[in-house]
């Protein structure tokens, strides 16, 4: 097994004890509370020097530089942050956090700024056996618990045999182990572990139906104020060229050729009290 993946899989359970500072504070302003995932790579993970980084940290670092504010930043399993939010234990999520109708009824979201959709990865000595979702009805789909994939799956094949993990990490060890036929996950994040494993031994399905998905930044719904600033700041880091700078860094050329016209709005009937 890859080292990486191993330090991944124990990055889940780490909770509340990785912090990432900006450098301006706005006098006497508290700073925000951000909750992420610490094994959602290349978004928020952990490194091999025990921090945590991503493109998502890298964002939401340069949007709290245009607050002015302050930022702690931690990571918790990915399926408690939703409660958290809304009992402002924090004030920000950001975790390659899929905007969806079923999120949206608790939480509010920033406009997108990163477009998505699913995949599922299966091994190559299965390759003609997978070939579309429908194929994995009757086989065990490994998911990451709370995840609009897990949800996706339970909509689009209700009998299958879903095995739910706290991290996409474990999700390929399982996978690597012959427990399931298949991982269904975000694309990047099935893109990055392909990245970094032995490429002949997995192979890519694209879910073309959830090609519209898009990542937002959620805040408590009674926060409106903090909503209208991150949206703001977003806006600011895209037409300054940070935005494009952070993207090109982590994945090689800017992704608001991606979003398109999303970028420059939220996305309808998303943002209701």
């Amino acid at each position: 097994m890859k080292p990486w993946l191993k330090k991944a899989a124990l990055a889940f359970a780490i909770s509340g004890t990785m912090a990432v500072s900006s450098s301006a504070l706005a006098e006497g302003a508290p700073a925000l509370k951000v909750g992420c995932d610490g094994a959602f790579a290349p978004f928020t993970y952990i490194n091999d020097n025990g921090e945590l980084i991503g493109f998502d940290i890298d964002i939401i670092r340069a949007i709290g530089k245009e607050l002015g504010r302050d930022l702690d930043i931690k990571s918790y399993p990915f399926d408690g942050i939703i409660p958290m939010l809304m009992t402002n234990t924090i004030d920000i999520i950001i975790s390659g956090f899929t905007i969806s109708p079923e999120r949206a009824e608790k939480v509010n979201f920033s406009k997108p700024y990163y477009k998505c959709g699913l995949t599922f990865l299966v091994r190559a000595e299965d390759q003609s056996k997978y070939n579309e979702l429908k194929d994995l009805k009757d086989t065990q789909v490994c998911v990451q618990i709370g995840t609009t994939g897990a949800l996706y799956l339970n909509k689009k094949l209700p009998n299958a045999k879903v095995k739910q993990f706290n991290s996409p990490p474990e999700t390929y060890i399982d996978l690597q182990a012959k427990g399931c036929s298949a991982v269904l996950n975000d694309k990047p994040v099935n893109d990055y572990f392909l990245a970094h494993a032995d490429r002949t031994k997995y192979v890519t399905r694209r879910v073309s139906e959830s090609d519209e998905e898009y990542y937002g930044i959620a805040v408590n719904k009674e926060n409106r104020k903090l909503l209208e600033e991150i949206n703001h700041a977003l806006d600011t880091i895209l037409s300054n060229g940070e935005f494009a700078r952070i993207s090109t860094e982590w994945f090689g050329y800017d992704i608001t050729e991606d979003l398109g016209r999303k970028v420059s709005g939220e996305l309808k009937g998303l943002d209701k009290k």
